[in-house]
């Protein structure tokens, strides 16, 4: 450690890189040093992929993902950010570090992904009371409190977990992925012919995401698009399920 992150670390700790804990400047309103602002920026998605999806593709022909049922429900995807390195880093201190301040970059690229499109509403993905005591924070809903005050969308708490559900990272069998989260989601409110965004932080293989959707659509939503901040890689096995 330099003798400068110390100082910064010890006498400044607002004035530290929520990615890489390094010291940034305090004359501009960013969370980020100017390298993981610029590592951020190289990790926006490319134009190689799926314009319903977001999955990775190399020509025109329909993407696996799509084929396979990945976005079953949900009418499009959008998210700024592929799930790696400075992203990784920000989604980890909002969910587990409790550091609120890690969502605004997140939350800055999603909105520029939705800018111009009409929504009735933001709906965040809900976490069951027993794993919101763990961590004391909803990432989903910090992020959709900060697109509101950007693009003054309604948050709208739509849903709620009916049963508590493992961790879907723990889970590699996309099979047990989709089982985990199957009838795990209903809709508290009447969303009836509603245009309706789902909020997340980070889509792996879409399983949550279909789960909530389901549940929409069946109080009756005229229809579920997903906002996220990141898209995981695709997993080398199957595809469906996080």
């Amino acid at each position: 450690m330099t003798f400068a992150t110390f100082v910064a670390r010890v006498l400044l700790p607002k004035a530290m890189c929520l990615s890489c804990g390094e010291p940034r400047r305090i004359d501009v309103d960013d969370e980020l040093c100017d390298m993981c602002v610029a590592a951020l920026e190289e990790l926006k998605l490319s134009k190689n992929v799926c314009p319903h999806c977001l999955s990775p593709r190399l020509n025109q022909a329909p993407c696996a993902y799509c084929l396979k049922g990945g976005m079953r429900y949900l009418a499009v995807a959008y998210a700024p950010f592929h799930y790696h390195g400075v992203v990784q880093h920000l989604v980890a201190r909002l969910k587990f570090g409790r550091i609120d301040d890690a969502a605004r970059p997140l939350a800055a690229g999603m909105a520029e992904c939705i800018a111009g499109i009409h929504f009735d509403a933001l709906v965040p993905v809900p976490l069951h009371a027993r794993r919101l005591a763990e961590r004391g924070i909803n990432q989903a809903e910090w992020l959709c409190r900060l697109l509101s005050q950007r693009n003054g969308l309604p948050v709208v708490n739509a849903l709620k977990r009916t049963r508590s559900t493992r961790r879907q990272s723990s889970l590699h069998q996309p099979e047990k992925r989709l089982q985990n989260v199957e009838d795990a989601f209903e809709a508290l409110l009447p969303v009836r012919d509603m245009h309706l965004l789902l909020v997340d932080d980070v889509r792996t293989t879409g399983a949550t995401a279909r789960a909530c959707a389901h549940a929409l659509m069946k109080a009756g939503a005229a229809d579920v698009s997903l906002l996220t901040a990141a898209i995981a890689p695709p997993r080398k096995s199957k595809m469906l399920g996080a």
